[in-house]
């Protein structure tokens, strides 16, 4: 797992801090080694390295180089990687550069007991199963939140043909919501799901929910609407706004590896 220290772009210490914290508790909780990236080795960096493995005796703390250009090194870094740890705020071009998971996470403590997930029609599997594996993992309750909207649909002109098309709007959402929940219930029967539909845009509705959870998870692809590539909206909005860390989690046409699975279809054992 990889971690960046690093300043500059509106960075500040304490965001610096929360990602090293956050990283660490991460590696420790998957039990995998936590390396933390640097642009050069020099005393802050070898005290930042002492820090956590004094705050978490039992893993493992390395410090690596990440030579220039940043974007580049990242790359080639994160394509073996399971995640990467980034204080906030991360720049566009760094978290379209990972080719694995990536968490930005601000200063501060978010509260706890409580994953959100962001799905629109075309979100991948493998970004319900990171989702699925926080919440679990956390011992979380995850919020599978679907995001709806309609410009066929004006409230302001109550006819009975304009409520209809309201209430078959509502409910192909909600169906398709249950759907692709369905085999992640039924593997993980000690998962505590809740699945959420909503009439309103995905950005500022996944916003709002995001000040009252642990970690909001959501995809990027090269597609539309949520998961669009995050140099565009509406992801790099959720990213730079979320009130607490926020997972992203590349799909297959973005040339990232999702997750370091033999099977990332497949849903988690119960």
């Amino acid at each position: 797992m990889l971690v960046l220290d690093a300043g500059g772009d509106g960075v500040g210490d304490a965001a610096r801090t929360a990602a090293q914290q956050w990283a660490a508790r991460e590696a420790s909780r998957r039990r995998v080694p936590l390396h933390v990236l640097v642009p050069r080795d020099d005393v802050a960096a070898a005290r930042t390295v002492h820090r956590l493995r004094e705050a978490h005796p039992g893993l493992a703390v390395h410090l690596r180089s990440l030579p220039a250009p940043v974007d580049r090194s990242l790359t080639r870094l994160t394509h073996d990687a399971a995640l990467l740890v980034l204080p906030f705020p991360a720049t566009a071009v760094v978290l379209s550069s990972a080719g694995c998971p990536t968490a930005v996470v601000p200063a501060g403590e978010p509260e706890r007991g409580k994953v959100i997930v962001g799905v629109a029609p075309w979100t991948g599997s493998e970004v319900l199963h990171a989702a699925v594996e926080q919440a679990l993992g956390r011992h979380a309750e995850l919020v599978a939140v679907r995001a709806w909207s309609s410009r066929l649909v004006d409230l302001g002109r109550v006819l009975p043909a304009m409520l209809t098309r309201w209430d078959d709007r509502a409910a192909r959402a909600e169906r398709e919501l249950l759907e692709a929940l369905r085999p992640w219930r039924e593997a993980s029967p000690a998962l505590r799901l809740h699945p959420l539909v909503v009439h309103d845009d995905a950005a500022p509705l996944l916003t709002s929910l995001s000040g009252h959870a642990e970690l909001l998870v959501v995809g990027r692809s090269g597609r539309g609407g949520l998961t669009r590539t995050l140099a565009g909206a509406p992801a790099a909005a959720v990213v730079a706004a979320a009130h607490c860390p926020v997972l992203v989690v590349p799909g297959p046409d973005t040339g990232g590896r999702p997750a370091r699975r033999k099977d990332r279809t497949a849903p988690l054992p119960a």
